[in-house]
Formats: structure tokens, sequence, C-alpha cells
């Protein structure tokens, strides 16, 4: 990022780096975590379930790009730290593969995890770092969007 840009950023770079790279790490292990998923259940609905954890998986992909992308602007590396760095952690799968409302509840975890995160970064930099803010806000908005989609996904395995 050029010198102006370094400028207009009215808080501290570090802080803004470490919060970033949490972001980072979070995404990163919800990419692998939902990918993890998809690989290993199994049951009546999991071809369905495992459809919709793929595609989880590579938008949090693409969430941890936007992040990383940022925080080279700011001359930052995005961390290899990642169950270190992270905030909302990484869930293995359940023993049992079969268990697909349990692998719901623990997408919608990560999902309420990320929610509360974005929500709190996108104010904390809101007028003090106006990109990182509306990276942090388009990300709630995301997360937002995908706990509703597994919140309606649910009842149709519960009842099987």
């Amino acid at each position: 990022m050029g010198q102006k840009g370094r400028e207009i950023v009215d808080t501290d770079i570090k802080e803004v780096l470490d919060d970033l790279n949490s972001a980072f790490a979070d995404e990163w292990l919800s990419h692998f975590q939902y990918f993890l998923y998809a690989q290993t259940i199994e049951g009546i609905d999991a071809a369905t379930l495992k459809k919709e954890l793929e595609q989880q998986s590579a938008d949090e992909m693409n969430h941890a790009k936007i992040l990383a992308n940022r925080i080279i602007q700011l001359g930052g590396i995005p961390t290899t730290n990642l169950i270190e760095t992270s905030t909302c952690g990484f869930s293995p799968p359940p023993k049992d593969r079969a268990d697909l409302v349990k692998i719901v509840e623990l997408v919608l975890e990560g999902e309420r995890c990320a929610i509360e995160k974005y929500n709190g970064l996108a104010k904390k930099y809101h007028m003090k770092d106006l990109v990182t803010h509306e990276i942090f806000e388009d990300l709630l908005s995301d997360e937002v969007s995908d706990e509703e989609d597994w919140e309606n996904f649910l009842p149709s395995i519960q009842r099987k």
C-alpha cells in the first residue's frame, strides 16, 4: 500500500494487522473445517449436505483471500499460526459421521462466532480505517446470511 493509504489509517497498524490476522486464521480454519466435514460425513442427507459444506468452504477461503490481501496492503504477512491466532477455533467432525445435525450445529456455532467477531471489528474500525471497516462489514453481512441459510437447513435433516 502506498504512503497516503497508510496515512489515512487513523489507528495503530500493528493492532489492525493483529485483528486482520485473527480473522484470517478464523476464515482459514473454517474453510478447512467445512472441507473436512464434507469429506467425512455419511448418511441419507450426506450428499446434499456435502454440496452445501463444499460451497461454504469455498466462501470461507474467499474471505481468507480478502483478509490476506488487506494484511499485505498494510505491510504485514498473513499468519501461519492459525490455531494460536484464531478466535473462533476449529471443531473436528463428530465421531458419528452420520450425525448431520451435529455437523450443522457446529457450522452454526462457527458462523455465530464470526458474526460476533465481525460486528465488533466493524464497529472498532468505523471512522478509523475505512477500508478495513468495509471488509469487516462485508464479511459480517456474509456471515449473517450464512447463519440464516444454515438455520433454515437444519429442520430438513432433523425430521429424519
